[in-house]
């Protein structure tokens, strides 16, 4: 596995911070996650009453539990000391609570010179927002995310998902493994300052060049493409189909599928250009064709052209897609505090690497003892007395 043999200790809470540190477990490291005892992380129980969801069982997979009350003294020592014994570290508290708790980056950098230290944010360390709260839904209005998603005339519009965490996520996740790589080349750590804000931009490179090089604010364009045309959604026979095209090859081989030959030569539509610029026109016609035969119909015979084209499913139907099947997206675990339940595994694949889900995710504090014995190299008459103060919770299955 690509990362076996290194240590992650994951602080953080909720969904970016988790995603990153259940990625890394899912490519091979060994990750301990560290909760508060009692609740534990507050995504246990959204949508949930005991403690266990779907939802955290998705992000929390591949990790051993530690269960520590870090608003004690001893209870932040024993975090640092955990951070010493890592190669990652990954948190999401706002800024400055780290350095206060006493496990800020220049202090765990103070016993583990080599650290990779990844703090997420809702929009950095610094600057005029730094200390407020960021969430998915406000980064992607902040962001210009919403601005663009809609349908024309219709107000901004929140995609659904966790567009803006899992971008975040994903930005960590480049950036962890590459100052990993520079660690075994150099000997250095790195500093890793992630936000929502700046990852849901970062998603949107090419509107942004756009409108610089224009100054046209860019609008909502519902199911449609800005730069190519067909490059969009339309209605079939009996549900919904994405076609798109990118070359003049393409566009007479659509028009001979058609049957429509007049439209390649007509100068409304004889370019890419020409159809956006006559676009409703176009559309019209379009419409008129395609709602003639099925969403299955038209993939089959306009991808026998080497023409893009895919069915726009309700959200069940998905699940049923013989590809998504074929590429075994959907895991089933037994996960402790749920039985069977079916989450995405890792979205990537290998050849001769067993990378995926190792463990379920784990009940609050459930490895804080074997933790604290192969870590730390606590005895257990030491693992009894901080749990006899409450410094830290071993997991008790219910009698």
């Amino acid at each position: 596995m690509f990362l076996e043999g290194i240590r992650v200790l994951d602080l953080s809470r909720i969904l970016a911070g988790p995603l990153v540190a259940a990625t890394l477990g899912d490519l091979g490291a060994d990750v301990i996650k560290v909760e508060r005892p009692g609740r534990g992380d507050d995504l246990r129980w959204l949508r949930g009453k005991t403690g266990m969801t779907a939802s955290f069982a998705a992000l929390n997979r591949n990790k051993r539990g530690i269960a520590i009350d870090m608003k004690t003294e001893e209870g932040c020592k024993l975090v640092l000391n955990l951070a010493a014994q890592s190669d990652v570290v990954v948190e999401n508290f706002l800024p400055g609570t780290a350095e206060r708790l006493g496990i800020g980056y220049e202090q765990v950098k103070a016993v583990k010179h080599d650290i990779v230290y990844v703090s997420i944010t809702g929009f950095g360390q610094d600057g005029p927002l730094s200390r407020r709260g960021g969430y998915n839904s406000v980064a992607l209005g902040q962001a210009g995310f919403m601005a663009l998603t809609g349908m024309p005339g219709d107000p901004p519009t929140r995609p659904a998902g966790s567009l803006a965490d899992v971008a975040a996520a994903n930005v960590a996740i480049g950036a962890v493994n590459a100052a990993l790589v520079r660690r075994e080349r150099k000997g250095e750590g790195a500093y890793i300052d992630i936000n929502l804000l700046a990852s849901t931009l970062g998603l949107l490179p090419d509107p942004v060049a756009n409108y610089f090089e224009s100054g046209i604010a860019p609008k909502r364009l519902g199911n449609r493409s800005p730069s190519v045309t067909p490059g969009e959604v339309y209605p079939t026979s009996d549900g919904l189909v994405t076609i798109v095209l990118t070359s003049p090859k393409q566009w007479r081989a659509l028009c001979e599928e058609l049957d429509d030959m007049q439209m390649v030569d007509d100068p409304r539509f004889k370019t890419n250009a020409d159809r956006l610029e006559n676009f409703d026109a176009f559309r019209a016609r379009m419409e008129a064709h395609i709602a003639k035969a099925t969403t299955d119909e038209w993939v089959q015979r306009l991808t026998r052209h080497s023409i893009a084209a895919g069915p726009v499913y309700e959200f069940p139907e998905v699940f049923e897609d013989p590809q998504i099947k074929h590429l075994s997206l959907v895991k089933e675990i037994d996960q402790p505090g749920l039985g069977p339940t079916k989450m995405l595994g890792p979205t990537f694949r290998t050849r001769g690497d067993n990378h995926g889900i190792r463990r379920p995710a784990p009940r609050v504090g459930e490895d804080t003892r074997t933790v604290l014995q192969d870590v730390l190299n606590l005895s257990a008459d030491e693992i009894a007395a901080l749990e006899k103060s409450k410094v830290v919770e071993q997991f008790a299955p219910a009698e």
